[in-house]
């Protein structure tokens, strides 16, 4: 029988996100899950809700972006299984691209990527102000494109295995500027023969000389790989990042 949490979520879930024609809607108990994201045509997003996250509280949410030339569900899970590991303190969210052949970002993607993420954030009981903005290889790539461009919309983005390919012009600076306040996790391998680590050593100082504070971490003879275990040590950055100083005691 389905807890009154679970029949809510399912509900909140359902008016966000209607089933495509001709598929039966699934139920957004815990776990990974398929369901329609914005645009034309219709894209998948993929979310995983963790078994352990509280429904009654806003929570966190971590966006992840693909890889070029694979489905957003790998990463989601991987993201899913640290949020299980955290004790389901956050959501995760996969939108996925527009091009389906290719599965390659572009610019193009952002307005339904946008849309897509305000969606997930209005089905369930988002907080805000602790939006993750986080991909790999060319999902980091544009993890960097669309968050410095959103600012207002992400609270920090972690790139792992990517670069910041914008070249420095009056608009691109402008970006940046605007954009100062956002929280930037860099973790890239020393031997990376895809996207060399020296484009990360550059995309570090690019913004830390625009005023960003950035927590960079090169891990030495990895190449073009996720690092083992580092969604659990962005989540923790992450996490350091969001929470409110406590306040101070009273004096006597």
């Amino acid at each position: 029988m389905k807890s009154l949490a679970q029949m809510a979520l399912g509900l909140a879930l359902a008016a966000a996100f209607p089933a495509v024609a001709g598929q039966a809607p699934q139920e957004p108990i815990a776990g990974l899950m398929r369901t329609p994201g914005e645009g034309q045509p219709q894209r998948d997003c993929w979310l995983y809700v963790p078994r352990g996250l509280d429904k009654s509280r806003p929570c966190p949410l971590v966006v992840v972006l693909h890889p070029a030339g694979l489905p957003g569900s790998r990463y989601v899970t991987i993201w899913g299984e640290a949020a299980e590991r955290a004790g389901g303190a956050f959501l995760v969210a996969g939108p996925e691209c527009r091009d389906r052949k290719r599965r390659s970002w572009e610019i193009a993607d952002e307005k339904d990527l946008l849309a897509t993420v305000r969606k997930v954030m209005a089905a369930f009981n988002v907080d805000p102000t602790r939006v993750l903005l986080t991909g790999f290889s060319e999902g980091s790539n544009y993890s960097y494109t669309f968050g410095l461009r959103n600012p207002g919309l992400f609270r920090a983005i972690a790139p792992v295995s990517g670069a910041l390919f914008a070249r420095p012009t009056p608009e691109s600076d402008a970006i940046l500027q605007k954009a100062r306040g956002l929280g930037v996790y860099i973790a890239h391998g020393a031997a990376d023969n895809q996207i060399p680590v020296e484009r990360a050593r550059a995309s570090r100082e690019r913004l830390e000389k625009a005023g960003f504070t950035v927590t960079y971490r090169e891990v030495p003879q990895l190449g073009h790989f996720l690092p083992q275990g580092e969604p659990d040590r962005i989540w923790v950055w992450f996490q350091t990042l969001t929470t409110p100083p406590a306040a101070p005691a009273a004096k006597p």
